[in-house]
């Protein structure tokens, strides 16, 4: 059973101003970061990430699969991160599958995957972390020493962005906490890119779902909108050719 934290791991958490205590523990042999460690040293080695595709998405099973690309200068690796009931608790399936796809990626680039997991790999890992890291260390520098304890307020209705498919009844419900990048993802997924009137049907009947869009984040809007254009000028300049 490894005790010690591989040396190759000390080097990378020194680069960030960390010690092994801070981003860390020991779970029966193995070292486990936490996330925000990760994401530290991700900023840290320069590491970009692609937009993820989805791979499997099913909002009203919880079960989400994602490919993650990431680049550290002219270095590539991918990673598939699945979430659902079977192996995670989290409510939110598709923040979990980035989290678990993005901290492989970064692993594999710093060259330390195969020597230590990511705390979200697992939620094995999560139960075995030592009290005085739970929650790692806040912004002001102390220490979560212990979860806040739960609270019995009624449950808060959770806001959703419902994108629908043009061509089935299948509607994602996406929670506006997985984000803008993950709320773009799906738009992207779902967009038609073979038929003029698919598309128009597909902006039409998502048009609620891309004002939320809008609200939440101008920039997505902006992205996703701009996706529209290019396909509807894809899609027309192939049937010209035809």
């Amino acid at each position: 059973m490894k005790d010690e934290v591989p040396d190759k791991v000390k080097e990378t958490l020194k680069e960030i101003g960390m010690t092994p205590n801070q981003a860390g523990w020991n779970c029966h042999g193995t070292y486990v970061l936490l996330h925000k460690a990760l994401e530290k040293v991700a900023v840290h080695k320069k590491i970009v990430f692609s937009q993820p595709s989805i791979l499997e998405c099913n909002s009203e099973k919880k079960v989400v699969s994602l490919l993650v690309t990431g680049n550290m200068g002219d270095k590539s690796e991918w990673s598939i991160g699945e979430a659902s009931p079977s192996n995670n608790k989290n409510s939110y399936p598709y923040a979990m599958a980035e989290k678990r796809a993005k901290d492989r990626v970064i692993l594999k680039l710093v060259g330390l995957h195969g020597d230590v997991y990511a705390e979200d790999e697992a939620d094995a890992f999560k139960e075995e972390r030592p009290s005085d890291i739970i929650g790692g260390t806040m912004d002001n520098g102390s220490k979560q020493t212990k979860e806040d304890p739960p609270k019995n307020d009624p449950p808060k209705e959770e806001k959703t962005v419902d994108i629908k498919d043009a061509r089935s009844d299948k509607v994602e419900s996406v929670p506006v906490k997985e984000g803008v990048d993950i709320i773009k993802t799906v738009f992207m997924t779902f967009m038609p890119d073979d038929d003029i009137e698919a598309l128009r049907r597909f902006k039409n009947i998502n048009a609620d779902a891309l004002m939320t869009l809008k609200e939440l984040d101008a920039k997505a809007f902006g992205e996703v909108s701009t996706a529209f254009i290019k396909k509807a000028d894809k899609i027309k300049s192939k049937e010209i050719g035809e």
